[in-house]
């Protein structure tokens, strides 16, 4: 598990470098916060997670999970100041949704999976619920 958050992590920081090398802003990290990648933990026999936090303009929370194809990922951020977006990217990088408040995907692959929350404006706190059935 280690290994496969370093490689996520290697993953977000290099996203930023190609995007700042190319002048686009990179989906889903935050420059300051680039490295930091969270696991989701499911309590067992659970089919979902909520994750409080807060998030400072600029930076982004990433959080990462293990998910199969087929499975159905339902996601559901709320903010206090309705000012908070999140972003779901696949393994290998494509973007299955981006800066939304609420998604149903159909998850094309097996892999660990990324979901990045950043404020639209300002400083955010938020709850991130997460149901994969």
């Amino acid at each position: 598990m280690q290994a496969i958050l370093r490689s996520l992590r290697l993953l977000v920081l290099g996203a930023t470098v190609l995007a700042a090398a190319f002048g686009v802003a990179a989906v889903g990290a935050g420059a300051a916060n680039a490295g930091s990648v969270y696991e989701i933990k499911f309590a067992p026999g659970s089919d979902h997670a909520s994750i409080d936090g807060a998030v400072v303009r600029g930076d982004a929370d990433t959080y990462a999970f293990e998910a199969r194809a087929g499975q159905t990922l339902i996601t559901e951020l709320t903010s206090v100041e309705g000012n908070a977006r999140f972003t779901t990217t696949a393994p290998g990088g494509s973007v299955l949704c981006l800066e939304e408040t609420w998604s149903r995907i159909t998850l094309p692959r097996s892999g660990y999976y990324t979901i990045s929350v950043e404020p639209s404006r300002g400083n955010a706190t938020y709850t991130l619920s997460v149901r994969i059935v």
